[in-house]
């Protein structure tokens, strides 16, 4: 007979914060608040323009890529523009 055992390890790792290291600066942000500005006001434009487009008589694909297009150069507007 073949014997095989399974050992599940149950120990825990210790936090940084409970071995005596600083963590109360250590703030990783993903985004500055002026890129997280820039990027909705990029992407509320990229909405505006695909939503005229369509009603406009556009297909769902050029809708698509106009806001695309929209979201592009709202973004390098808004980056020139907000300082």
């Amino acid at each position: 007979m073949i014997s095989q055992s399974i050992s599940i390890r149950t120990e825990r790792s210790i936090a940084p914060a409970q071995i005596g290291v600083d963590v109360s600066d250590n703030r990783s942000t993903l985004l500055s608040q002026r890129a997280a500005v820039i990027f909705l006001l990029g992407a509320l434009t990229a909405i505006g323009a695909g939503v005229l487009t369509f009603f406009n008589g556009g297909t769902p694909a050029s809708s698509t890529l106009v806001g695309g297009a929209a979201f592009g150069a709202a973004v390098t507007f808004f980056h020139t523009v907000i300082d």
